[in-house]
């Protein structure tokens, strides 16, 4: 698919694929939390399954806490998702708080 792409003084065709950095299916993610920053692994699939080692493609973001929230904010509207609420602690469910 030809896309075109405009901006510049001059207007260009371009293949699709070569306006697409990645691409792929989210198949797990985990992070760590450094204090100011949450570290982002995510990992992707570009092709259906069964899925080798070698089909997982890995990233690594680098996040301050403004673009967490800022992002799952984002992922529980654009879901329909409502935000889940705490919990009461122990004593506050034993003394009907």
């Amino acid at each position: 698919m030809m896309v075109k792409q405009s901006g510049d003084r001059n207007e260009e065709t371009r293949p699709l694929d070569d306006l697409i950095d990645t691409y792929g299916v989210l198949v797990g993610w985990k992070s760590q939390d450094l204090h100011d920053r949450i570290i982002l692994r995510v990992q992707s699939v570009r092709k259906p399954p069964p899925h080798t080692e070698d089909d997982v493609h890995h990233s690594v973001y680098m996040l301050d806490k403004n673009q967490a929230v800022q992002l799952g904010h984002y992922l529980f509207q654009v879901s329909g998702q409502t935000k889940p609420t705490a919990r009461p602690g122990f004593l506050a469910r034993i003394f009907g708080r």
